[in-house]
């Protein structure tokens, strides 16, 4: 089986298993947050029972199975991946869009009810999840990206716009 084919047939299983969506994100946090451990849980000379018993002191019981079997398979380097395609079916599953929002200032609950309401408008979905990342870097507003299409209205978007068409006289 091919690595893609193999990501994806495990974040099927995961689904199928009815897991939360709350704990696969515990679990991608706690690797994004020790890369030591998937190096851990990826070598060979590590005794597997030593590395069942991590797995079963860090993470939720209800993946604890799941990873040991990833884990005896070989395929515990690919779990960022195995997860992200979990999160992407779930929300395909459940009808949800995903988007990036980048900004400047914090954006009030109305605000982002709003750009929520915009994307799934984009996307025919009838739910949104928004993916949020702080960007000092536009000087203010936002960019929000939808699958391919990116919307610019940050104050850097506007100025680049503006000098493109000075620049056109």
């Amino acid at each position: 089986m091919k690595q893609g084919q193999a990501v994806t047939t495990y974040a099927k299983v995961l689904l199928t298993q009815a897991e939360t969506p709350e704990a696969v994100t515990q679990a991608q946090t706690t690797f994004q947050n020790c890369p030591q451990l998937l190096d851990a849980l990826s070598n060979p000379t590590i005794p597997e029972r030593e590395k069942f018993a991590v797995i079963d002191r860090l993470f939720p019981a209800s993946l604890r199975t799941f990873l040991k079997v990833v884990c005896r398979n070989g395929q515990i380097d690919s779990i960022a991946e195995i997860f992200s395609e979990y999160i992407r079916l779930a929300r395909q599953e459940r009808q949800c869009a995903h988007a990036v929002l980048e900004y400047v200032t914090p954006l009030t609950a109305a605000q982002l009810a709003a750009m929520k309401q915009v994307v799934c408008a984009k996307t025919g979905k009838t739910e949104a999840e928004l993916e949020l990342r702080k960007n000092d870097e536009l000087e203010g507003g936002f960019v929000l990206h939808i699958g391919d299409d990116t919307y610019d209205r940050s104050v850097r978007g506007i100025a680049r716009y503006m000098r493109r068409r000075l620049i056109r006289r």
